[in-house]
Parts: C-alpha cells; sequence; structure tokens
C-alpha cells in the first residue's frame, strides 16, 4: 500500500513543462543502501549512549555524497 497517488490525467499542467524519464540506467555502484543507513543509525546511538550523562553535544548523518 502507498500514500502517494498517480495522477490520472495530466490536464492544468503546462505543455512546456518536460519531465525527465524515470528509468534511468547506470551501471555504477549504488551510494547509498539500507546498509549505510543501518550503519549511521548504529554510530548515532553508540555516540548518544557513551555521552547520555552530557548535554553538549549534537549528532547527526546524512547519506548524501557530493563529489
Amino acid at each position: 500500500m502507498t500514500i502517494a497517488q498517480e495522477l490520472d490525467s495530466q490536464e492544468g499542467i503546462c505543455q512546456d513543462v518536460i519531465f525527465p524519464p524515470g528509468d534511468l540506467y547506470s551501471d555504477e555502484p549504488p551510494l547509498e543502501s539500507e546498509l549505510h543507513l543501518r550503519q549511521i543509525i548504529l554510530l548515532l546511538t553508540c555516540l548518544e549512549w557513551l555521552w547520555r550523562d552530557r548535554n553538549d553535544f549534537y549528532a547527526a548523518g546524512n547519506l548524501t555524497i557530493y563529489y
């Protein structure tokens, strides 16, 4: 089940709008995977546990990779 719904019609959308294809092919390995997400969650959980008696830190994660 999905929350997002497909548009039944595209009326009201300007004809000048060009949508990119959704099936782009790439033979490169994926840069972000569920394993990477789980590793970041584990790291954050460990840091929060290690510094559980402190309140002067902030830890966050981001999976986005820029070149």
